[in-house]
């Protein structure tokens, strides 16, 4: 039988994996977008955390990953439509 968290924690693993190798490739190549995209995965992965957070009952801590996602979430947006 599965854990019942096995899907979120897939996810921010994932998400935390293809960041890294995201920005590898964005430091070699030098290629805006790849940073963007490792950056966005970075945001997904504090998402997937917060559901982790949510399920096991710490809403405030679960409170606080939302708005640290959600503020870098504003920023690299404005930051992508600044550069």
């Amino acid at each position: 039988m599965r854990h019942p968290l096995e899907k979120f924690i897939r996810m921010e693993m994932l998400a935390i994996i293809g960041g890294l190798f995201a920005g590898i490739f964005a430091w070699i190549t030098g290629w805006m977008f790849f940073l963007f995209l490792a950056c966005y995965l970075f945001v997904f992965s504090m998402l997937s955390n917060v559901f982790i957070l949510l399920y096991t009952h710490r809403a405030s801590d679960a409170m606080k990953q939302v708005i640290r996602a959600f503020l870098l979430f504003i920023f690299l947006t404005s930051l992508f439509f600044y550069i």
